[in-house]
């Protein structure tokens, strides 16, 4: 045999034991899978779980109708997540290893031995069928856990861990939530705190709050649904006492600080009281629900919006919208009738000036959110002049119903506002009253003013569009003074003849895209009248920027005086008639930059 050959020979031989040393490892038959504590024992269906913890009463819940509740020993809405946690673990809960009943019989004292003497049991209610388990005592080294399931002669090892499931008292299987509102369907809130006796009805149609006691009124419904929703998640801190004689004076029970009754029409769902504090924690109260014993101690804050006074129960807006505005109609010196034409978009009636759609939401917007700082009620027609409401200076309507062409909507109004004088007397209050309502308001001065608009206040923000790249040239003009640039190419600017200094041409080509883009902040005034008080006088010595494009349009802005807030004043020449606007401060200070005047000669 030559040496080639032998060297064939050795390589099948290594690849043979190779192989024969994989089959072995990896194709052996897996290990066999780990036996169920409770063979067939499924979660869903148990329908009661008893444990008797060694040496204490019998803790029991059933479950009914999905929903579990503590039976002994005492009848308390049950913590299902304990439960269900306890019952899933069971399902899955394997035997490490069982200890035969051949050989726990040749033990002496095997229930001592295992822990069964303490007489610990867990009971699960299938229908009419029982498994009970022997809950023993730990392992040596404590990580396992002896059981037993009765019926069967062996014990099981399983995972320690089990114990850690099983309640060491009643409590741990309780319900922490004071009140579970999520299947209540109450629709009426009495509210009795130090303050008063307050009443809410849920209207059946819109489903929104109103106050039925002390009076009618429209409620804050936001504000109800944090308060509802905060009470739903109340914790209970900790459960003080089962006993039906407990003294409900000892804990505030008789003078309650605030008692809460939740009905459906006139059937009533629940009820809970509200207690003093406790002497060692402020931050606590006593509760207790009524058809409950249990005395339970809740934190402060979960109530607090409860114990508020009736006026902040109610709508602190003057009005809340359930449909989209349609038409808006002021009646004013000047009265005007604002119809919507598309979802952000408005026309005035009788008129062709374009409307500023964001003016007109932030007026809305002011009616939705601005505050109503003073109520009024029980208000008769001999209170009116009090509050200059004899002769309204201003009403607001609003409908869900645009008026056809020539008659005003006599339907679907969603809102209808009579705002009276400012009056010194009420200092920086106007006050404000609904047709369908008795009360009067009283809101700021600083919102009325977002109010008190004219048609003319609305225009289009927009003063002009142009590209940069359309440009021709730019001058601007102070008395005698000029600067005068020509546009010759993309960031290309020379000065024109009599005009010099130094250009940034990539600054001076932004300043004009921004000025090309350039938008009212408010429109101030308008006519020769008003030209004097935003500082422009008859004399000609304010600044001007003219702007030429290419098809020969000419756009032209003056500026004048300053406002309260530091905006420039800006006139256009819109119709022939002067209008004047604030302008934006940026482009304002980027045009005095880099578009500087020569110095006076002297």
């Amino acid at each position: 045999m030559n040496s080639k050959s032998t060297w064939v020979w050795i390589t099948l031989a290594a690849v043979l034991g190779a192989a024969i040393f994989g089959v072995k490892k990896f194709a052996r038959p897996p290990a066999p899978g780990l036996v169920a504590l409770i063979p067939g024992f499924r979660a869903d269906k148990v329908t009661s779980v008893q444990f008797t913890p060694a040496g204490q009463l019998e803790i029991r819940a059933n479950r009914t109708n999905g929903m579990w509740r503590l039976a002994k020993p005492i009848t308390y809405p049950a913590q299902a997540a304990s439960i269900e946690a306890l019952l899933g673990a069971l399902q899955k809960l394997a035997t490490a290893h069982t200890i035969s009943g051949a050989e726990v019989r040749q033990r002496k004292n095997s229930d001592a031995e295992f822990g069964f003497d303490a007489r610990t049991t867990l009971t699960l209610m299938i229908g009419e069928e029982s498994r009970q388990l022997r809950i023993g005592s730990r392992t040596a080294p404590g990580d396992e856990l002896y059981v037993q399931v009765v019926g069967s002669d062996g014990v099981a090892v399983v995972d320690a861990q089990l114990l850690k499931l099983l309640p060491a008292k009643m409590d741990e299987w309780r319900d922490t939530g004071l009140v579970d509102l999520s299947g209540l369907m109450f629709d009426r809130i009495i509210v009795s705190n130090a303050t008063a006796v307050i009443e809410l009805q849920r209207d059946a149609t819109n489903l929104l709050w109103r106050l039925t006691r002390p009076m009618q009124a429209r409620a804050d419904n936001i504000r109800l649904a944090d308060s509802i929703q905060k009470l739903h998640g109340t914790r209970v801190k900790t459960f003080v006492t089962d006993d039906p004689k407990a003294d409900g004076e000892g804990f505030g029970f008789q003078n309650a600080e605030l008692e809460m009754t939740l009905a459906s029409g006139t059937n009533i769902l629940t009820g809970i009281q509200f207690g003093k504090s406790p002497t060692n924690n402020s931050s606590l109260v006593f509760a207790r629900r009524a058809g409950f014993d249990a005395v339970v101690t809740v934190e402060r804050q979960a109530i607090e919006p409860w114990l508020a006074a009736v006026n902040q129960f109610r709508d602190p807006h003057l009005v809340t919208f359930l449909k989209p505005v349609m038409e808006f109609e002021v009646r004013d010196k000047e009265s005007f009738v604002l119809q919507r034409t598309a979802t952000n978009a408005w026309r005035l009636v009788d008129s062709d000036m374009p409307v500023d759609p964001d003016f007109v939401r932030e007026l809305i917007l002011t009616l939705t959110t601005g505050r109503i700082l003073q109520y009024k009620d029980s208000i008769t027609e001999a209170d009116l002049p009090k509050y200059g409401l004899a002769k309204p200076v201003r009403q607001i309507v609003l409908r869900s119903t645009p008026s056809k062409p020539g008659a005003i909507a006599t339907n679907g109004v969603l809102s209808e506002l009579s705002f009276g004088e400012v009056k010194e007397e009420n200092g920086l209050n106007v006050f404000v009253r609904r047709s369908d309502e008795n009360s009067v308001y009283a809101i700021g001065i600083e919102d009325y003013a977002r109010l008190a608009v004219s048609a003319w206040h609305l225009r289009q923000r927009a003063i002009w569009r142009f590209s940069v790249n359309d440009v021709v040239r730019v001058v601007v003009q102070q008395g005698a003074a000029i600067t005068e640039l020509r546009h010759t190419g993309t960031n290309a600017w020379a000065f024109a003849p009599g005009s010099q200094g130094v250009i940034n041409n990539g600054a001076v080509e932004e300043t004009i895209f921004r000025l090309g883009l350039v938008d009212a902040g408010a429109w101030v005034g308008r006519g020769d009248e008003d030209a004097e008080t935003y500082g422009f006088g008859a004399t000609n010595t304010n600044r001007i920027v003219s702007v030429e494009l290419k098809d020969g349009t000419k756009h032209d802005v003056e500026f004048g005086g300053r406002s309260v807030d530091d905006y420039p004043y800006a006139k256009l020449t819109i119709g022939g008639q002067p209008w004047f606007f604030e302008f934006p401060k940026v482009v304002d200070e980027l045009l005095k930059f880099y578009f500087p005047l020569p110095a006076a000669k002297p």
